[in-house]
């Protein structure tokens, strides 16, 4: 008690002691305030400059997605925008004389805006080919332009194959920046479905007349493809799926939404978050249960892209919420045999979904068991689904989030 209370011989010294720590705190705490309040005026600043870099995105099925939108590296700070011409990327420069014509823009893409245009042969001839230019905005950021140089060496480096989505030239000698890419004339292999459905179509034009003999055509170049990733360079493409395949009018294909196969190529793997946006739907139940993405998790959405081609762009599960999709795969649960698929394709899907990965197929063993049964498919029955699929229809029988 003695402790708590005053000695009134040193009132007066405590009282100067108190008043001065009182002068302290009228000035010690608005400094405290304001500098407070500054540091959240600045982190406000940051996450709106950072939240101003996203651009818009071509929807998922848009020709943008298909012509591989994605960003790389879009978080990181360069001091630099990177010099321009590249030294590594010049047998890849728009050779003099050729010349892009009529260009018409068809969406916005990370990087610059998307376009459809025509690459004119050099001299007098009047020989055009038809093409995709994914531009570079001349107001990027710095890490921006990192990014758009990452996805010319990915396309230089790794798009060797005939059914990858190519490269067939860049301009980084001058602006504007741009990457050309080869036209797919029919789009890609969902809409293609979809549009196979209307037999008024597929009776006027050969093209959308699907048999299962061009089910067995395409899905070989698919596998393919993806046999080249895996092989050649030891890369997943994980987000198979028939919205990321493009179709041409001489039925060749190539497979687009490379963006993963991008990231992991330049850092060795794949953000969680970034595979996530992959609808579950087409995910294998490790990858749903644990986040593993491997060849055969791939070969699992590959199960699911057989599906999808041989009921004409159908959903799958479509009876399943989200929610019930790995409860019931783990359970032994897997999509009945569609009314028009053959007993030999079935049994190539039920392979891809075996519950141990271990047990599925690679990519090698589907290529050569599509190109064997081939010359057996039926080439002549056209495949028929019920009615038009509306695009809100599909995102939610597909669990898509809209």
């Amino acid at each position: 008690m003695d402790q708590l209370q005053g000695s009134p011989n040193n009132s007066s010294q405590d009282f100067h002691s108190d008043e001065d720590g009182w002068q302290n705190s009228v000035i010690i705490i608005p400094v405290l305030l304001t500098g407070a309040t500054l540091l959240v005026v600045l982190i406000i600043l940051w996450k709106s400059l950072r939240n101003r870099s996203k651009k818009i995105h071509c929807d998922s099925t848009a020709p943008g997605e298909a012509y591989g939108e994605w960003a790389i590296n879009a978080a990181a700070v360069y001091e630099n925008i990177p010099g321009f011409p590249d030294s590594e990327l010049q047998r890849w420069e728009l050779p003099d004389g050729w010349t892009i014509e009529d260009k018409v823009k068809i969406c916005p893409g990370q990087f610059g805006r998307i376009s459809e245009a025509f690459l004119k042969e050099p001299g007098e001839t009047n020989v055009r080919h038809r093409v995709v230019l994914k531009e570079l905005s001349e107001n990027c950021s710095p890490g921006e332009a990192q990014d758009f140089t990452d996805v010319i060496r990915f396309y230089s480096q790794v798009c060797n194959h005939d059914n990858l989505l190519k490269m067939i030239w860049c301009r980084t000698s001058g602006n504007p920046i741009y990457i050309i890419l080869k036209a797919m004339t029919l789009g890609n292999l969902l809409h293609f479905l979809w549009r196979s459905r209307e037999a008024d179509l597929a009776a006027k034009d050969p093209l959308y007349n699907i048999t299962e003999k061009k089910v067995f055509s395409m899905a070989a170049q698919v596998a393919s493809g993806l046999e080249y990733l895996t092989v050649t360079h030891n890369l997943v493409h994980a987000n198979v799926a028939a919205y990321n395949v493009l179709v041409h009018e001489d039925m060749s294909i190539q497979l687009c939404g490379l963006g993963m196969a991008a990231i992991m190529h330049r850092t060795g793997s794949i953000p969680e978050r970034r595979a996530a946006q992959v609808p579950l739907k087409w995910q294998a139940p490790e990858r749903l249960a644990q986040g593993g993405i491997t060849e055969k998790s791939d070969v699992w959405a590959f199960g699911i892209l057989l599906y999808e081609m041989v009921t004409l762009g159908a959903p799958p599960y479509p009876d399943l919420t989200r929610s019930q999709v790995l409860p019931k795969l783990e359970k032994g649960h897997r999509m009945e045999r569609p009314t028009q698929c053959s007993n030999g394709l079935y049994e190539l899907m039920g392979s891809c979904w075996r519950r141990n990965p271990a047990d599925r197929p690679a990519f090698t063993e589907i290529m050569k068991w599509l190109n064997q049964h081939g010359d057996q498919a039926d080439g002549h029955t056209s495949l028929t689904a019920p009615g038009t699929i509306s695009h809100s229809d599909y995102l939610l029988m597909a669990g898509i989030p809209s």
